[in-house]
């Protein structure tokens, strides 16, 4: 894509996300992960809403698979998208599916300088834990498959629902939790938190290995939602989404 075309294509992407409307943009075009995540970063300070953390897509084979990325990939979240305990959502046009994940927050900046990331330095990182579903969409009418455009489309991130804190939930525990969904009280999906790069707290290493390499890092109280640990749950308007995460447990939502 050329060079005097991002910045166009990311306030519309912009602005198809503040309206909730569809676009036509040929986001095959974008040719590198560089390219796409800085459309993706001038599109979100298009948008100027408070940042809140940050939201992982495809963190788990069978979500990647649905999706038809070949990695993991990342957005960051806007205060407007981060919900706590919401009983009811709107789901906009180009709504995926949601994905049954974990909601950390930091409890200060990591990596701090020198500091080692990986899984020890980051459990040390975490202030708490809560489950939460990840809505997933797209801003553009047509579906481009490969990482790039899902990246520069604001990481295929809508909405991310946490529901409550898990008292004296251990962090060591997390990878064991086994986690079931239910669409009106029927069981449709289940997984394990292990299927989160082998223990969900990895996705946390992974994000802070790719921020620091853009001389990022994450700041305390930043939201890292993890990913899904099932595959893609398609949705609609008027179901009830429930899952339940064992000794952290539930978050539900109504999709209207």
């Amino acid at each position: 894509m050329y060079f005097e075309l991002k910045d166009a294509t990311a306030d519309i992407l912009a602005r198809s996300r503040r309206h909730e409307e569809l676009c036509d943009l040929p986001l095959d075009l974008i040719t590198s992960e560089t390219e796409a995540y800085d459309i993706q970063s001038a599109a979100q300070d298009a948008l100027g809403f408070e940042r809140r953390g940050y939201a992982i897509v495809g963190s788990s084979e069978g979500s990647r698979r649905t999706l038809g990325l070949a990695k993991p990939i990342f957005s960051e979240i806007p205060a407007s998208c981060l919900f706590s305990k919401a009983r009811e959502f709107r789901l906009p046009p180009g709504t995926i599916g949601a994905q049954c994940e974990f909601a950390f927050t930091m409890l200060r900046p990591y990596p701090e300088d020198g500091e080692r990331i990986d899984l020890e330095s980051a459990r040390d990182a975490i202030l708490t834990c809560r489950p939460a579903i990840g809505l997933l969409g797209r801003r553009t009418r047509q579906s481009f498959v490969g990482g790039n455009a899902a990246i520069a489309d604001l990481g295929l991130h809508i909405a991310t629902l946490c529901g409550e804190y898990a008292p004296n939930m251990s962090f060591t525990e997390l990878a064991s939790i086994d986690v079931t969904t239910f669409l009106f009280k029927e069981t449709v999906l289940s997984g394990k938190a292990s299927s989160i790069m082998d223990d969900p707290i990895n996705a946390i290493v992974w994000l802070a290995t790719e921020l620091a390499m853009r001389g990022r890092q994450l700041e305390p109280n930043d939201i890292v939602a993890t990913g899904s640990c099932t595959t893609i749950l398609q949705v609609h308007s008027g179901q009830h989404l429930a899952a339940d995460f064992g000794p952290l447990g539930q978050v539900e939502c109504v999709f209207s």
